[in-house]
Formats: C-alpha cells, structure tokens, sequence
C-alpha cells in the first residue's frame, strides 16, 4: 500500500452537523473529487499543447518553393533528363 499523508479540511459547524445527517463516506468522497480535479487538469494541459502545436505548425510561412520541383532538378543535373 502506498504511504499516504493526511490533510485537513475546515467546516464551519453548522455545515459539520449538516455532513453528520448525509451518510457519506467523505474521506473517499473528497479523494475522488481531488482525482478528478487532476484529471482533468492533465486533459486540459494536453489539449492546450495540441492547439498550440497546431497553431505553430499553421502559422508557418510556407515555401514559395516546391521541394519536389528542386529534388527533380538536381537529379536531372547530376543523372540526366527523366532521371528516376
């Protein structure tokens, strides 16, 4: 079992006797809503990087020059016209 620390959550006490009446194990309760808090703090991290990985590779400046244009040109110098 992994080591596990503890931490401490104030209510005032009206709000303690009002979780008093509610059976629920909030132990576990607050675990999972901490969980999920990350969760979804690592989902919107990597949806933030995908836009801006999308938004640099679409704001590049694209070549006036074609690159299969040049490849064909230098083969055709060094091999000859038609060259494959």
């Amino acid at each position: 079992m992994a080591s596990q620390a503890a931490i401490l959550v104030k209510v005032d006490k009206e709000m303690k006797m009002r979780m008093k009446d509610v059976k629920i194990n909030w132990s576990a309760e607050i675990r999972r809503f901490i969980e999920t808090r990350i969760s979804e703090n690592k989902e919107r991290r990597l949806a933030e990087a995908v836009m801006l990985t999308d938004r640099i590779y679409y704001s590049r400046k694209k070549s006036r020059y074609d690159s299969t244009e040049i490849i064909r040109k230098f083969r055709d110098e060094r091999y000859g016209q038609g060259s494959r």
